[in-house]
């Protein structure tokens, strides 16, 4: 089997030039909208659309796409592994104010969790509090 030898690209323009969007499909834009910006307070960039929604938060946005083309994020044995990772300031008070709403968090430990979308969409929570 050959290998792929990269090192003739050299000074050439890179391939990739930025990332276009990380997606969460949804159900529906408005509840997500209510979930994401109000509950979690995510940003929405320009417009949005009822279809598709660019949300932000300190270091990076998230497109909204209301799609059932694609599989919700979350996957492994019991839909608890994402790639999607989330900070906050106290992990046990954003659970407490999750839970309260009805939203579905299992805490690993007292800094860090995953929470579920109304959607099905996995996403992992956690703090840098000591203790």
């Amino acid at each position: 089997m050959d290998l792929i030898s990269f090192d003739s690209i050299g000074d050439a323009m890179a391939i990739i030039q930025d990332i276009g969007h990380l997606i969460l499909p949804v159900d529906d834009m408005p509840k997500a909208l209510a979930f994401y910006r109000d509950l979690l307070g995510f940003r929405v960039v320009g417009k949005g659309s009822p279809v598709w929604t660019v949300i932000e938060a300190q270091g990076g946005q998230v497109t909204l796409w209301s799609t059932d083309k694609l599989a919700k994020v979350s996957y492994g044995p019991d839909g608890e592994d994402t790639p999607f990772e989330f900070h906050v300031e106290d992990f046990e008070k954003a659970a407490d104010l999750l839970e309260s709403k009805n939203i579905r968090v299992k805490r690993f430990s007292i800094s860090t969790g995953i929470v579920w979308d109304p959607f099905g969409n996995a996403f992992r929570v956690h703090d840098h509090r000591e203790g």
